[in-house]
């Protein structure tokens, strides 16, 4: 009979809460720990008979406590010293107990079906490799198996971080062990690997697991859904994921290798290929790594590497790519971490960085290169509503509902000033072209600021300041441009604060205005369309109807030959000069609200009222 059951108060610390699983040799329950919920397991010995096989799995689960306590990793479970204890009782079995962290988040299993089965990047799957393989390597070295690697176990936490759970390390060795007594075994179809469904599990049968893993998330397939060759038995995956390129495809192959002494041997070695994979900008060259064993390397019919990340080293070096490039073009990465609409966004090549600001009021810097966040800046207390980065990009500036505008400096993100007079809810913030004025809007003010001294210069405004929806400067910086509720343009001097000329659209609201680099031309989401003008005239040019989506967010390509524009969930990449539609870009699942290319054209952000920033690239 067990001691513990929903309700009981265990070493005068534990009190039981409900019972969460039960599998193998344990149950697991819910226990409040002062306050804190944490997970308990207790090992379940009744299934085991013979007393040489009680002892074992006794002295295994003893075992995995005392690695699990002396394990100080954060993607593994934490145990406190005191976490192992018996409860016993009189003529009965001993309950034998383990306290451990209760790890919060999706699995990675559950986290795929709400992406409804969308492929991962190939950089994200590297990056968590990555990850996975570092929290191997201590387990590893404790001479401890996993045996049961796969989406469902391993957590995402709200921080980004992943955690391997169920893994017990030694409670999978006792359950081998155990297979020779009670006949049954720990097999997780698609991803167990032979010697293991033989009872001969081996450290390098965790790398196999981990592989077939990372090719469920790459292809959105689990793998027995995925055909074999039926000459060798290997996994036929690579067309089912595109964006994976060649360095990738081997080393995964490498790792799902039929013999295990065929695979990487240690975690050291896989970290070594993804080191040399990153040191190359993710797979931009076809060369596989020089280290890898020639077993590695596909012996015919290599899989061809895709052309966009045969480039990738490209988006940030070299000359702007021609407008025809993003003819073809595709995803190179999604950033989660905000929690709520990505309402602003843009890019310092100079630095490559990407700053963006979120409903969920914070301000994120995030390394393009490597696709990681760096900084997360909470100075504002309301929803941040706009990011503009000064031409030198020395400076950004970040506007929020909270009725401030904040300049911090790059690349380090340090708060140099507070703006502070606007009365209501600040709605954009941007650079002059010359850096030395910033222009902000609320639901009432249009102010106009030195940069240097933090001055307010002077106001624009007439009787209905509450409809603006939308504000820029010209290419030459001689001209405010201000887009209201109405459809109504207003052209201001900026040096004199008077109003020059005013035009009206009836096509709709203006939500977003955007003047090309060579100030040709100035675009304007209007209602459900984007609509181009006369940049010094402010003629009608046309009018760009991409009839499967609207027009939300607006940008041009630095070289002014490309203009994208973000509707319901996809983006429509535009020739200007003759509106013709050059690619949609879909993979966003609500609206985008914000659009940014880089300094050099070859890169172009999105982010959306979904939370995430997706980097786009073109294929020349």
């Amino acid at each position: 009979m067990s001691l513990v059951w929903p309700g009981a108060f265990l070493q005068n610390r534990y009190l039981v809460l409900q019972a969460i699983g039960k599998g193998g040799t344990s149950q697991t329950f819910d226990v409040d720990d002062a306050g804190t919920v944490k997970v308990l397991k207790v090992l379940d010995l009744q299934r085991i008979n013979q007393m040489e096989g009680k002892q074992k799995a006794i002295a295994l689960f003893q075992r995995e406590a005392e690695v699990l306590i002396r394990l100080n990793c954060p993607g593994i479970p934490q145990v406190q010293a005191n976490g192992y204890f018996v409860l016993d009782q009189p003529d009965q079995e001993p309950n034998y107990c383990l306290v451990m962290e209760k790890i919060d988040g999706l699995n990675l299993e559950k986290w795929l079906e709400q992406r409804h089965q969308l492929p991962i990047p190939a950089e994200q799957a590297i990056a968590w490799l990555r990850q996975l393989m570092t929290i191997l390597e201590p387990l590893h070295q404790a001479g401890l198996i996993h045996r049961d690697i796969k989406p469902s176990n391993i957590m995402l936490k709200p921080d980004g971080q992943l955690v391997l759970i169920d893994f017990g390390g030694v409670r999978e060795v006792s359950e081998t062990y155990l297979r020779n007594i009670t006949g049954t075994g720990l097999i997780s179809p698609g991803y167990t690997p032979l010697e293991q469904a033989e009872g001969k599990a081996v450290l390098q049968s965790d790398y196999f697991a981990l592989a077939r893993t990372m090719v469920h998330l790459l292809t959105g397939k689990h793998p027995i859904d995925l055909e074999r060759d039926p000459r060798n038995g290997k996994l036929l995956w690579q067309d089912s994921a595109p964006q994976v390129a060649q360095p990738l495809v081997e080393l995964l192959d490498y790792m799902m290798a039929l013999l295990p002494g065929r695979r990487p041997q240690t975690p050291q070695l896989i970290l070594k290929y993804l080191d040399e994979m990153t040191q190359t900008a993710i797979a931009a060259d076809s060369t596989p790594p020089s280290s890898l064993p020639a077993h590695a390397k596909p012996a015919a019919n290599p899989v061809p590497k895709p052309a966009l990340l045969q480039k990738l080293t490209g988006v940030f070096r070299g000359a702007s790519l021609p407008q025809n490039s993003w003819r073809r073009s595709a995803l190179r990465g999604t950033l989660r971490d905000h929690t709520g609409t990505v309402s602003a966004i843009a890019i310092s090549t100079a630095h490559h960085i990407l700053v963006s600001g979120s409903h969920d009021t914070t301000v994120k810097l995030w390394s393009v290169r490597a696709k990681t966040l760096l900084q997360t800046l909470t100075q504002h207390r309301d929803r941040v509503t706009g990011i503009a980065l000064s031409p030198d990009d020395l400076l950004f500036a970040s506007s929020s509902f909270d009725q401030t505008i904040c300049l911090w400096s790059l690349p380090d993100g340090k708060l140099q000033q507070t703006l502070t007079g606007h009365q209501h809810r600040i709605t954009g913030v941007t650079f002059s072209p010359n850096g030395r004025m910033l222009m902000s809007s609320s639901s009432r003010e249009i102010y106009l600021w030195s940069v240097q001294t933090g001055r307010l210069l002077r106001t624009l405004s007439d009787e209905d300041t509450d409809a603006v929806r939308a504000i820029a400067f010209s290419a030459d910086g001689r001209s405010c441009i201000l887009g209201y509720r109405d459809g109504t343009f207003q052209i201001w001097n900026p040096h004199t604060g008077q109003l020059v000329h005013s035009f009206t659209t009836p096509t709709g609201s203006i939500n977003a205005i955007a003047p090309s680099a060579n100030g040709h031309l100035l675009a304007s989401s209007v209602g459900r369309v984007t609509q181009l003008w006369h940049a010094t005239t402010y003629a009608p040019l046309r009018t760009l109807d991409d009839a499967q989506d609207g027009s939300s967010a607006i940008a041009f390509d630095p070289t002014s030959q490309v203009l994208a524009s973000g509707g319901d969930r996809a983006i429509a990449l535009w020739q200007p000069q003759t509106g013709e539609l050059l690619r949609r870009l879909e993979g966003h699942t609500s609206a985008i609200r914000s659009l940014a290319f880089s300094g050099n054209g070859n890169l172009l952000a999105s982010g959306s009222q979904d939370t995430t920033i997706k980097l786009w690239v073109p294929i020349p």
